[in-house]
């Protein structure tokens, strides 16, 4: 697991990475709900809408969990704020699930954004997608496209 440590506030971090990946997590859905067939052209639609939903690190958003919202119930994070972020990009994943389909255990990958006590700053944690999806496959095609997403979620970041 990596750890990115940020002087900046919590909410500067999440509209920074919110102005890459976008905070509209239904573009996602409306992708994937847009597939009425597995034709050809289905498929060139479903690329282009795709690459037309991803920012400029090349992810786009899925899934958000609001943790901070609701975990003081339990008297835990002290008030700060935490949101586990689900971001990806099918068109990368799709190199690794041709390669090994059970590479889809670990995409879209996942961040975890938590705003340090007392407001000194934002910590950013994430795992290197190489270290979950290559494993003992060594295939070399696909630990080519883990790097990659390794590198962009690292850009990203």
């Amino acid at each position: 697991r990596i750890t990115v440590e940020s002087s900046k506030h919590f909410d500067e971090v999440i509209t920074t990475l919110y102005s890459s990946i976008g905070s509209d997590t239904g573009k996602w859905m409306a992708i994937a709900k847009s597939i009425k067939s597995y034709s050809d052209e289905a498929q060139e639609e479903f690329m282009s809408a795709t690459k037309n939903a991803v920012g400029p690190h090349g992810f786009m958003i899925f899934q958000v969990f609001d943790h901070g919202a609701w975990i003081p119930l339990f008297g835990v994070g002290g008030g700060r704020k935490m949101k586990r972020i689900i971001l990806g990009n099918p068109l990368i994943a799709i190199t690794m699930l041709m390669r090994d389909l059970t590479a889809g255990l670990f995409v879209p990958v996942e961040m975890l954004v938590i705003e340090k006590e007392k407001g000194g700053g934002t910590e950013v944690l994430y795992t290197l997608p190489s270290c979950l999806i290559a494993g003992l496959n060594k295939d070399e095609k696909l630990m080519k496209a883990v790097r990659l997403l390794d590198g962009k979620l690292e850009g990203l970041v």
